[in-house]
């Protein structure tokens, strides 16, 4: 089931899911040093250049809060929430 908000619909949410579920194994699940944590912000500078060029920081959020492998653990100074990586549901 797709739980992506309406807005979302209109752009391949497949596609985006498996480049940014390839970057969060690489860039911080295998990494010896970081953690399961990840910025909305963050995550949207690292894929940006991969995903939808219609995607904007405020979309990309959106999308973020739509994933089950993410959940919005705080949100920072920023304006960007901190989200915490499920790693058993990248699989």
């Amino acid at each position: 089931m797709d739980s992506s908000p309406d807005i979302l619909k209109r752009f391949d949410i497949d596609a985006t899911d498996a480049v940014v579920k390839a970057h969060l194994q690489t860039a911080f699940v295998d990494h010896p040093t970081r953690g399961p944590y990840v910025t909305s912000r963050k995550l949207y500078e690292d894929v940006e250049g991969e995903i939808d060029d219609r995607f904007s920081v405020e979309l990309f959020g959106m999308f973020c809060e739509s994933r089950s492998y993410l959940e919005r653990w705080s949100r920072g100074y920023s304006g960007a929430y901190r989200y915490r990586i499920i790693e058993s549901e990248l699989e």
